[in-house]
């Protein structure tokens, strides 16, 4: 006689044949984010290992030759050729420089213009400043883009959703350094409305207290301002395009037809499913923003890690170069990351069907 299988031993299959294909999705994404992190550092080491003139060994080269004019230099010189290996063959500076990466972790040594910093340490300390106009700008252009999207595909037949599409498109075509100077020159110099550049005022203390936070709160106007626009017009046009591909689902009209609201529509049925490609499409455009968010640095003067990457740049400090290049690419992997992760909680057919 067979063994009958026992209801708990069947109940827990029937749960962990339910949450297989999101167990596959999440692995999925885990092993592209890990593949493509290394590749990431493989591309820095290759970049910084193959310009013309090897600017690594010419910044060991640099240090030399100031050896008389900065203390330690000569040090600091004999301690970078020895740590990046640059006399053994190019498989073992690869191995090197992964096995930093790795058990740093992300271990870049020290700046070769700050020396002795860390520059690990240096990029925390222009880190904050990054990450809080960043952050806010991306969170507020897409909430903005999203749901103003929604409205003019809603609306679209009014002549105010025309208006406002052409407008739109105005400023998404328009390069976010050209919309910042021109509103710089504008409100700042032109109509004295805004400060024209620098994280607070200069004769304050940087502190938790309210006076510094709020000049901190008016000189990110322009900046994130600035971002704002110009990303938010780009999920605008999205969310437009996507809510009238969708109000044309019968769907739609099986809904209006038993009698619901309007506003329940659009909420409910319209919005719900035209936002899911707003969230993945948020994954995609990270990298762009970030390149855009270190140009309106480098114009407002605030001191983030586009005007770091800049000084950087200047003084030929290629570790800190490296540590920047590392660094963002980790940070936008990293956000794609959690967004991919997030969307099981949008999209329920990802954890019932094979992503």
């Amino acid at each position: 006689m067979k063994n009958e299988e026992k209801p708990e031993e069947k109940s827990f299959r029937s749960r962990l044949q339910r949450y297989r294909p999101l167990a596959r999705y999440l692995g999925n994404r885990f092993g592209v984010y890990l593949f493509t992190l290394w590749a990431s550092l493989s591309l820095a080491f290759i970049l910084f290992r193959f310009m013309p003139g090897n600017p690594m060994a010419m910044s060991v080269t640099q240090l030399q030759s100031n050896a008389g004019l900065i203390v330690g230099a000569d040090k600091a010189a004999e301690y970078y050729r020895e740590k990046m290996g640059l006399n053994e063959p190019l498989h073992i500076q690869y191995l090197k420089f992964l096995k930093n990466m790795i058990f740093g972790p992300f271990d870049f040594g020290h700046s070769f213009v700050k020396y002795p910093t860390p520059v690990n340490e240096v990029i925390g300390r222009y880190l904050p400043w990054t990450l809080g106009l960043f952050t806010t700008s991306v969170i507020l252009a897409w909430i903005l883009g999203t749901a103003i999207g929604a409205l003019l595909g809603w609306m679209r037949r009014s002549r105010f959703a025309s208006w406002a599409i052409v407008l739109t498109t105005l400023i998404n075509i328009t390069p976010i350094y050209v919309l910042a100077v021109f509103l710089l020159l504008g409100l700042s110099y032109k109509l004295g409305w805004l400060p024209s550049g620098r994280p607070y005022d200069a004769q304050m203390m940087p502190s938790w207290k309210w006076p510094f936070i709020k000049s901190v709160l008016i000189h990110a106007i322009l900046p994130v301002g600035t971002m704002v626009l110009v990303w938010s017009s780009g999920w605008i046009l999205g969310m437009r395009s996507l809510m009238v591909s969708v109000l044309g689902e019968d769907y739609l009209a099986y809904a209006r037809a038993k009698g619901l609201s309007p506003l329940t529509i659009l909420k409910e049925y319209a919005f719900r499913n035209a936002l899911l490609p707003q969230v993945a499409g948020l994954a995609i455009v990270l990298g762009m923003s970030l390149n855009g968010a270190y140009i309106i640095e480098i114009i407002f003067r605030i001191p983030g890690l586009g005007t770091l990457f800049a000084n950087a740049a200047a003084l030929r400090d290629f570790n800190t170069m490296m540590g920047l290049l590392v660094f963002s690419a980790f940070t936008v992997l990293t956000g794609s990351l959690i967004v991919d992760l997030a969307m099981p909680l949008f999209d329920p057919r990802i954890r019932r069907s094979d992503a």
